[in-house]
């Protein structure tokens, strides 16, 4: 299994308006054609009228990735550069930031560490967080499979009274991180025609560095309408030769 360099932002279509990153997600060697492969396609609406409200008014942190039905592997198809490089602002991580997305990494890089400057995660499945409306990302599979797929979230310093930036505690929120992450989970098959839409399955945690989803969504505000449409539905492969 692996992933080939195939990247693009920023693709033509209504210029700065959409952001498009295409992988490849293969157990064999047939990537080098679209023999046996089909396109997943994902894609996210984005609300900066949301995010922006937060204390940073930062566009979120996001990932996703699939697991394979029959083999139980995973593969990051895109991570924001911040996260998958560990180049935070003022601090020099933040575990907070994808947690659930962390424990992927690990399990796809047999580390068991977080992604720093000297040794980040994979580049071609990284880039700059988008702050255009509509976000797209694209995947070459092998078809006839079911996948799971998964998308993490997060917008710093988006506090409320649930998630404050100082709890009635006096617990300070070190890491900014306001709501915890957000997981939505999907399943799709990967067959031309077929098209799947996410449910939100729970969260990380506001303080601690977890790995596991939690399904208590209580206290959760507007972490949930930063993305909202989410959409992913299997196309046919380009022919050889005829590109993305």
């Amino acid at each position: 299994m692996r992933i080939d360099r195939i990247y693009r932002r920023g693709c033509g279509l209504a210029a700065g308006l959409i952001f498009v990153v295409s992988a490849v997600f293969s157990g064999t060697d047939a990537v080098q054609t679209s023999g046996g492969m089909v396109r997943l396609n994902f894609r996210l609406q984005q609300h900066r009228e949301v995010y922006e409200k937060s204390s940073y008014g930062e566009a979120p942190q996001f990932a996703i990735w699939l697991q394979t039905h029959d083999s139980l592997d995973v593969k990051t198809l895109f991570v924001t550069r911040r996260t998958a490089q560990g180049k935070y602002v003022g601090k020099v991580e933040c575990p907070v930031s994808l947690p659930i997305w962390i424990g992927i990494f690990r399990r796809e890089t047999g580390r068991a560490d977080f992604p720093t400057p000297r040794n980040p995660f994979f580049d071609a499945v990284t880039g700059a967080t988008p702050q255009t409306a509509d976000i797209r990302v694209t995947a070459l599979v092998e078809a006839g499979k079911s996948y799971d797929y998964y998308i993490e979230m997060n917008v710093a310093g988006d506090y409320n009274p649930e998630f404050p930036r100082v709890s009635a505690q006096k617990r300070q929120d070190k890491h900014g991180n306001g709501q915890p992450s957000l997981v939505w989970r999907g399943t799709i098959e990967a067959v031309p025609g077929a098209s799947s839409t996410p449910a939100l399955i729970g969260r990380s945690h506001q303080y601690y560095f977890i790995t596991e989803v939690a399904a208590d969504m209580a206290g959760i505000g507007s972490a949930r309408e930063v993305f909202s449409d989410i959409a992913v539905e299997c196309t046919a492969a380009a022919a050889p030769g005829q590109g993305l």
